[in-house]
């Protein structure tokens, strides 16, 4: 019997992405745990986002770390 490796991933909609992707851009930094609060979700969840925020150019990490990594927000240059 072979063994199946499964990705778990939970679902973010497009429309809370780009609401938070929004709503970021008036902080000067942003955690995880920022995330989480605002938006009611796990810190698993809000590292992914904040992870694909950061693949997009909206934040910046700064400060690695396992627990509390904290992100600078980018400047956007359409503002």
């Amino acid at each position: 019997m072979s063994e199946r490796t499964r990705e778990f991933t939970a679902f973010v909609p497009e429309n809370v992405y780009k609401r938070i992707a929004r709503d970021i851009r008036r902080e000067k930094f942003v955690t995880p745990y920022m995330i989480a609060e605002r938006y009611s979700m796990t810190l698993s969840l809000a590292k992914q986002v904040l992870r694909r925020l950061e693949s997009e150019g909206v934040v910046r990490l700064y400060s690695p770390s396992r627990r509390a990594p904290l992100y600078i927000v980018e400047v956007s240059r359409k503002q």
